[in-house]
């Protein structure tokens, strides 16, 4: 029997309602179908089951709440039957990963809170901190450790309220989706040893919830929908059990076809994704999946002679990632210019006190992301995204404008969610925002996807042009000298100007060189007339 269970996604969802189940009782199901779609604070979620089989209980009505690890469904896997209620040590186990190196049996109640896999390619995180220790009491809602992912440091609230009966990892270990994080006993509960189950190494799976495919939106996610989101956002629809085997696999998800359900990857796509590996003859000869090619040079080794080996962080690797896979992918050519900006000196010195009477620090990054929004409106292209599995640009009717951020940590690119409804006022609040809360590692998942064009300052370092790299699947990025003042030719004399240093790379695929030049002349119009962003 499989129980699968109502998942803790972490952004302080405990509970929620079944609006509609697309199944009964006795009913056959097949891995990837919809079973039931349940509302949530922030999102009508789809939950897809996690295998093949016949509906033996549902674990919530329509209409009715369900909360935090409790059972949805139960389904016949023909794994076998699940522990009598009669036999309270057993009945009460804790399905605990592989990696465990013990089994523990609990008396009472106790709820045992995991990983949960939240997407975005992010199998594992590194435990940070622990708020509480074994023996604490905790209420829900207290954050009970902060994990530190690809992407995000994550405060995980507690589901419930009760006793720390066992923290499943230390401070610097790592944590993998689906493994326990904490054991919590409720109403007195405790926990005793107990023999190893003589149940096989797969069977975690059991009571395993599902929380990958809820993608975070204020409407019902339907299956059009939802693969409109896969294609522009770059998640992958997979079900649970198919992202934890790739993910022991060490097998990048996103690299695999998927048979199931609106292209939703199966246990048996992984499973034969890992086929050919085992048949060629070294392991390391697989032929790299199109969607990330891999380098065709061996990793260099450590050097001979007095070394010191630093790991990298956790978010220096997904940097490293995320520009080998653009810059495998995207043919890009970048364009350079430098204009006179003395207009736009003028104009930001005047507003600026305006702008300081509503408590605003107006900043040029706000004007010339101003101009950005308004030329991107003109030039819709440069706002899409390619797919070259299926020969399809996906035009974006939005505008999530993107700011690479230097952290102390590494880069980080956050979004601005419709940035092209914003007023330049609102701007300068949003990036001075986005741009602190980056930095200080505030900002959620959801602020890091979902981009569509990014801008990047080189002239906060000091720096004039550069060849900035796209934040794929994104079609382009502008890259933004320091100001300076440098001789200009006015009329037929020599001036002394201030001049912004301008560097837009794309993709050569979609976007030729001349459709790029008239791109950068209608920002370099703009910011050398600056009254024009106010008519825009």
């Amino acid at each position: 029997m499989y129980e699968f269970k109502f998942a803790d996604i972490g952004e302080g969802i405990h509970e929620g309602t079944v609006l509609e189940w697309k199944f009964k009782v006795g009913d056959k199901v097949k891995e990837g179908e919809t079973l039931v779609i349940v509302e949530t604070d922030k999102v009508n979620a789809e939950l897809p089951s996690p295998v093949d089989g016949t509906i033996v209980s549902i674990g919530a009505q329509e209409g009715e709440e369900i909360h935090v690890g409790q059972v949805i469904v139960t389904i016949d896997d023909g794994s076998g039957t699940p522990a009598a209620a009669s036999a309270p040590a057993q009945a009460q186990a804790v399905p605990t990963p592989a990696p465990a190196p013990q089994a523990t049996s609990s008396q009472g109640e106790v709820y045992d809170f995991k990983f949960a896999d939240i997407g975005e390619g992010i199998h594992e995180g590194t435990i940070l901190e622990w708020k509480f220790k074994v023996g604490d009491n905790v209420k829900e809602g207290d954050t009970l450790v902060i994990v530190e992912t690809d992407k995000v440091n994550a405060e995980l609230p507690s589901p419930v309220e009760g006793q720390i009966l066992k923290l499943g990892k230390a401070e610097g270990e790592v944590i993998h989706v689906g493994e326990t994080v904490v054991l919590i006993g409720q109403d007195g509960a405790t926990l005793d040893s107990a023999p190893a189950t003589t149940q096989p190494a797969a069977e975690p799976k059991k009571g395993a919830g599902v929380v990958g495919e809820i993608e975070v939106s204020d409407d019902i996610i339907g299956g059009s929908e939802e693969i409109q989101v896969v294609q522009t956002t770059g998640k992958v629809l997979a079900s649970p059990v198919a992202r934890k085997l790739a993910a022991d696999s060490g097998i990048d998800i996103a690299t695999i076809k998927g048979t199931g359900e609106q292209g939703r990857v199966m246990k048996a796509d992984v499973e034969n994704a890992k086929a050919p590996a085992k048949a060629a003859q070294p392991a390391k000869a697989a032929v790299p999946q199109a969607d990330t090619p891999a380098p065709a040079f061996a990793a260099a080794g450590k050097p001979d002679g007095d070394v010191e080996v630093v790991k990298i962080t956790r978010l220096r690797k997904a940097v490293s990632n995320a520009m080998t896979r653009s810059k495998s992918i995207i043919p890009e050519t970048v364009l350079m210019d430098e204009i006179n900006v003395d207009a736009l000196v003028k104009f930001r010195n005047e507003a600026k006190v305006v702008a300081e009477q509503k408590g605003i620090k107006l900043t040029y990054m706000a004007l010339i992301s101003k101009a950005v929004l308004v030329a991107l409106k003109e030039f819709p292209i440069f706002n899409a995204s390619f797919n070259h599995d299926t020969d399809e640009v996906y035009m974006k009717k939005f505008v999530n404008l993107g700011m690479a951020v230097d952290t102390p940590d590494g880069l980080i690119v956050p979004n601005i969610k419709n940035a092209d409804r914003l007023s330049v006022f609102e701007l300068a609040t949003q990036i001075r925002t986005l741009a602190d809360d980056t930095i200080a590692r505030k900002i959620t998942l959801d602020q890091q996807t979902g981009g569509t064009f990014t801008i990047t300052n080189f002239g906060s370092a000091g720096i004039a042009f550069g060849t900035p790299v796209i934040n794929y699947p994104e079609l382009a990025i502008l890259g933004i000298g320091k100001i300076d003042k440098k001789p200009w030719v006015v009329g037929d004399e020599i001036k002394i100007a201030h001049t912004l240093p301008l560097s837009l790379a794309v993709d050569h695929r979609i976007i030729d060189g001349a459709d790029g030049g008239r791109f950068l002349m209608r920002i370099k119009e703009l910011l050398g007339n600056p009254t024009l962003l106010m008519l825009s």
